[in-house]
């Protein structure tokens, strides 16, 4: 059976929030409708948070722990009838940006894969001149640690005075083998170490989703393709697969809409495991008077 476990931290400095200077747009082939699918990011005010809206349906949500969910392979906002699918690569982006505010509208049910990473999303907002807002926001530190583990996999939310992440992908694939890459925010550079990054699938998984009518736009253009006796290109990056882990992790835990003081550290764990560490950590934002806050 999974288990958490609550395991010290100074109080954060505040952090300047932030937004874009004008809109942006681009448009792509959905992965999963094989839709044309327009996405746009405009400007927003302080204290807004992140909006997202579907135009072709007219419906509109907050993005945050409340409206996600693990949809299986990736991270989805809004509800079972209606609500927009892949917003983790987007949101990791956003978050290496610092955007704490913006309005984000989307023309179908996903956001396009583009390359498979975060790369052309990074261009995106730089095109739209972040801005920085006259308010601020105060960053999630752990008083304790919070840990989510199973036979199968671990992912934990360690005490720091610095923001880190840390993961370990294991594959029985002989071409991947396992795989161990960090990302440190003040030191690295998430448009060089981590947005080029794609997503990867088996041939196999990719086949059966194929014939069940839920990969309408997908192709070697927008992922990595595993097959049992090669790779359908070589990775940009060294240890790519589990570079891409961090890039989803790092999209999924900004649905908190604030920055995380702490060192978060995974092992097989994937967006399952990531919503239950958000579901925690919303918790402990929710009560200031928790003692796992400081």
């Amino acid at each position: 059976m999974p288990n958490t476990t609550a395991h010290t931290c100074s109080i954060p400095a505040m952090a300047t929030r932030k937004t874009l200077g004008e809109s942006v747009n681009c448009t792509a082939t959905g992965v999963r409708s094989g839709r044309q699918i327009t996405l746009a990011l405009h400007p927003a005010s302080a204290g807004t948070g992140l909006q997202l809206i579907r135009t072709d349906i007219g419906k509109q949500w907050s993005v945050g722990p409340p409206t996600a969910f693990a949809a299986a392979p990736g991270t989805a906002v809004g509800n079972s009838q209606y609500h927009v699918l892949f917003v983790e690569h987007l949101l990791a982006a956003l978050a290496a940006a610092e955007i704490t505010d913006l309005t984000i509208e989307i023309s179908g049910p996903e956001i396009p894969l583009f390359e498979g990473g975060a790369a052309r999303l990074c261009e995106l907002i730089e095109g739209g001149a972040i801005q920085p807002l006259q308010s601020t926001v105060k960053p999630i530190a752990l008083h304790e640690a919070i840990i989510i583990r199973s036979a199968e996999y671990f992912l934990a939310a360690i005490p720091a005075e610095t923001v880190a992440y840390y993961y370990l992908f294991a594959s029985d694939h002989p071409l991947i083998g396992q795989q161990w890459a960090s990302f440190v925010p003040a030191t690295d550079d998430f448009a060089r170490d981590l947005a080029p990054a794609r997503t990867f699938i088996a041939i196999e998984e990719a086949e059966a989703a194929r014939q069940a009518g839920m990969l309408k736009g997908g192709s070697t253009q927008n992922a990595i393709v595993v097959y049992p006796d090669r790779l359908s290109e070589t990775p940009a990056l060294p240890q790519a697969f589990a570079r891409h882990k961090l890039l989803d992790l790092m999209g999924d835990l900004y649905l908190l809409g604030r920055p995380i003081q702490a060192h978060i550290i995974g092992s097989r764990s994937g967006h399952q495991q990531n919503h239950q560490l958000i579901q925690k950590l919303a918790e402990i934002s929710q009560h200031e008077g928790n003692s796992a806050l400081r």
